[in-house]
């Protein structure tokens, strides 16, 4: 069961979120909430750079006479010019042993609070084997108000346990989570950012209410280190718990047969074919949250697998051909003795390795750059395992600004009427390999709305055509043929523009705040070797600014 724990943790964060009755305690009319909160919540225009705002969201979870945990959401979004990309299409996982039931999805008129449509609702089984219900908004429901109501059940839990992130890409204006328990049990809770709940006693209940208002939209993990508005609680006590937990789930993982293709005498080189072999596209199981760890019965021998059972079952290869090995688990914030013990704490397992018994070291498999090179998604990370019953704490080094570099090289020959046509390099390593495509070597096809995605480029209409993804020891390259329009005709002179590229992200560090802690040094390399057209001259170099002037 735990493992479903982390898939529904994320796959609901990544949906923004899912709301629902409060049911036999509280009266739920969505007509009246609609009304109530048109006339509490300021216009979409006072919340900085939104399309779409968060009217309310709430979590309300119990536990059942039989064990059973239930988590039952809320979430309430007005919508702006167009539909926003977290509720065109919802994945909500089934737990293998539980039920997810939509209560309600419908969009209503926010002047009237009148019900006005439904929203579209279906069952499908995904590549691999999860269940999901699927949950599209239509376009009809532009400036309306998108109501969801879903109720998820996990059997056999026996207490509660949940991470929530209180922030998301959209601006909340009212958010609340209550957790109800018997009277008498006890509840464990870690807090970022956010005030400890209120605590009320009623007919043998105990609830716990969490209340956040007007909370920023969160932007996502960049350069700058802006803390995510936390709430993470469990029945119980302790990261060794948990920590045990996660260990005999990860021992008692499927063993998976070593392919029949790799075998090599020397053991330090079978090791580095079998991460190579791991790492291909095709053993990569897309489309599902990246902590997903399927049911025994749904996991291939042959892949494709997801990112947490790739790294079980690496972990399991390189000890059976003699390296030495070690689980570590990753937390989004410090822990302590004094954490809950839940299960939902860990964003990754990470392994310690050594093929000889030397120096160590960390790796996850699937990762974009090669063995000896730490991790961007684990660099500055805390990482917790298990020794002789007590908990160990590890921080990684962030490195070196030369360990996190992206680097633009333009090669292009320029004609009389201003055109120009060659190749953009882009070499990305380190943290960058993070930031741009999140850890992975980034496919090919869609390559160029993926860059543009991501990089402001100085000359607009540009015209990039991919050539080639290659992989590198630190990260990848990406290679494109270029057109473009640097120069403007003056006469019988040329006024250039440089064509460079500026990734969105250092936008975070520019006129925001006077200090901040950036996730990791970095170099940012630009070269631009152009060839003028016959008969011109360069008469004025070009000047460089700093960020930021």
């Amino acid at each position: 069961m735990r493992r479903f724990l982390c898939l529904t943790a994320t796959f609901l964060s990544l949906l923004t979120a899912l709301l629902v009755f409060p049911a036999e305690t509280e009266a739920w009319n969505t007509s009246e909430e609609v009304r109530r909160l048109n006339k509490e919540v300021p216009s979409i225009e006072g919340f900085s750079g939104a399309t779409s705002v968060v009217w309310l969201k709430n979590d309300n979870f119990r536990m059942l006479n039989d064990g059973t945990m239930e988590d039952t959401l809320y979430y309430v979004v007005l919508t702006g010019e167009s539909i926003p990309d977290q509720l065109k299409e919802m994945k909500i996982p089934i737990p293998a042993r539980g039920s997810v039931d939509i209560l309600e999805a419908a969009w209503y008129n926010p002047m009237t609070s009148l019900k006005e449509g439904g929203l579209s609702l279906s069952e499908e089984m995904l590549d691999g084997g999860a269940l999901i219900k699927k949950i599209k908004t239509p376009d009809e429901a532009v400036g309306r108000v998108v109501v969801l109501i879903v109720r998820t059940k996990y059997e056999k839990r026996y207490g509660v346990d949940e991470t929530i992130d209180m922030s998301g890409p959209l601006p909340i204006w009212e958010q609340n989570v209550t957790v109800e328990l018997p009277e008498g049990r006890e509840l464990y809770w870690h807090v970022r950012d956010i005030k400890d709940p209120a605590v009320t006693k009623s007919s043998g209940q105990q609830k716990y209410k969490w209340t956040v208002m007007n909370q920023a939209k969160w932007d996502g993990e960049g350069f700058v280190v802006y803390k995510r508005p936390s709430l993470s609680f469990s029945s119980k006590k302790g990261i060794d718990q948990s920590l045990s937990g996660m260990n005999d789930f990860a021992h008692t993982f499927p063993s998976i047969s070593i392919p029949q293709s790799i075998s090599h005498r020397d053991k330090t080189k079978m090791g580095l074919k079998l991460m190579e072999w791991i790492a291909q596209p095709s053993k990569q199981l897309s489309g599902y949250p990246r902590n997903w760890v399927r049911s025994p019965e749904n996991i291939p021998q042959e892949g494709p697998w997801t990112p947490w059972e790739q790294t079980f079952i690496l972990n399991k290869w390189l000890k059976s051909i003699g390296w030495e090995t070690k689980i570590w688990w990753q937390a989004s914030m410090e822990l302590d003795k004094e954490s809950p013990g839940s299960a939902s704490l860990w964003t990754a397992p990470v392994l310690e390795l050594s093929p000889n018994g030397s120096k160590t070291e960390f790796y996850q498999a699937g990762q974009a750059s090669a063995y000896g090179v730490t991790a961007p998604s684990i660099a500055g990370a805390f990482l917790y395992r298990l020794k002789d019953g007590n908990y160990e704490k590890k921080t990684l080094s962030s490195g070196s600004p030369t360990d996190h570099k992206l680097e633009f090289l333009w090669k292009l020959d320029l004609n009389e009427i201003g055109s120009a046509e060659g190749t953009l390099m882009i070499s990305v390593s380190g943290g960058w390999t993070q930031l741009m495509s999140d850890g992975y070597l980034p496919l090919q096809s869609g390559l160029s709305d993926f860059l543009r995605k991501r990089v402001n480029f100085a000359i607009p209409g540009m015209i990039l055509e991919p050539l080639s993804v290659e992989p590198t020891k630190t990260g990848y390259k990406l290679e494109f043929n270029v057109k473009c329009m640097p120069g403007i005709v003056l006469g019988d002179d040329l006024l250039l523009r440089l064509p460079g590229g500026v990734p969105s992200r250092v936008g975070e560090m520019i006129g925001k705040e006077n200090s901040y802690t950036l996730r990791f040094p970095f170099v940012i390399d630009q070269k631009i070797r152009m060839n003028m057209p016959s008969g011109y001259k360069m008469i004025q170099s070009p000047p460089v600014k700093k960020l930021g002037e």
